[in-house]
């Protein structure tokens, strides 16, 4: 009876306030508790128990109702907007894929381009040359997006170093578009550009998830998208307002490059994911990263 008690105590997880580093085995611990233990039961369903221990000391047990109800609470509001800025924050990395999205269409089209990209003053670029420059994009993101290459980046590099290197990755595409005068360079620079993307849209939402507690890793995932859209957004109105000027196109590239180094500089200052320090056995840090996001 008593070891059924217990045991049952165990289920509702108790824990060993004195001494949580035993060499006794979990069986063993569990035989001597039931032939030595005296279980109270307090008015909140809460147990304390006393047993002796293998070297006949008076040990105490207590159960970790309270303990569970706080770890498993939400944590305090500065916490939750700490998170909630960090994820905000990652989220440039999808208005860089919707920046990429958008501003691409109308620039082929533009006067200014096609004079100084396709050297055409009249008449537009063949349909085969703007399918491969809108095309190059989406194959440079699905090499870095498939499994073998993002999961190098993810589990060998981290979440955060991916993103700078993503970053990094959209600046250098940007740089090369920019200064194209003529089609293969700025073939490559799609193609690089395109490379950023797949990266990025691999690591955000993960890095994103992996930050935020259960209650807010809905919420936070979905930031991702937003961005998309936010991106195509400003992506239109920047083509709007410059795009019909003598070397619009240009300044366009050279705006959408100012989120990308915003992302790649204040990564530095943003936690890794703790997920991953563990992962690579620094739970030390990892440790570190969660007081400053959790309960």
């Amino acid at each position: 009876m008593v070891f059924a008690t217990a045991t049952a105590g165990r289920e509702r997880g108790f824990t060993d306030d004195s001494d949580r580093n035993a060499p006794e085995g979990v069986a063993e611990q569990l035989e001597r508790v039931a032939n030595t233990a005296s279980i109270t039961t307090g008015a909140d369903g809460s147990f304390v128990a006393s047993y002796t221990d293998q070297v006949g000391h008076v040990r105490t047990i207590s159960s970790r109702k309270s303990a569970t109800e706080k770890s498993a609470g939400t944590p305090g509001k500065d916490k939750q907007c700490r998170v909630t800025m960090i994820a905000v924050f990652a989220t440039l990395g999808s208005v860089l894929f919707g920046l990429d999205i958008g501003y691409i269409g109308p620039i082929i089209e533009s006067v200014s381009f096609k004079h100084d990209v396709a050297h055409i003053d009249e008449g537009s670029i063949s349909s085969a040359t703007e399918g491969l420059i809108v095309s190059l994009f989406s194959i440079g993101a699905m090499v870095t997006a498939s499994p073998f290459i993002s999961s190098y980046f993810l589990d060998e590099w981290g979440r955060k170093n991916s993103i700078m290197v993503g970053s990094v990755l959209f600046i250098l595409g940007s740089l090369i578009q920019g200064t194209a005068n003529g089609q293969v360079q700025m073939l490559i620079g799609r193609f690089v550009a395109g490379m950023s993307i797949g990266l990025l849209s691999a690591v955000i939402t993960l890095y994103q998830s992996e930050l935020a507690p259960p209650n807010l890793r809905g919420a936070l995932s979905t930031l991702y998208q937003m961005g998309i859209t936010f991106g195509i957004l400003l992506a239109a109105y920047l083509d709007q307002m410059l795009v019909e000027r003598n070397q619009g196109w240009r300044m366009i590239m050279a705006i959408i490059c100012i989120p990308a180094v915003g992302l790649l500089l204040g990564m530095a200052f943003l936690p890794r994911s703790p997920r991953w320090l563990v992962q690579k056995g620094r739970r030390k840090e990892a440790l570190q990263v969660l007081l400053t996001i959790r309960t």
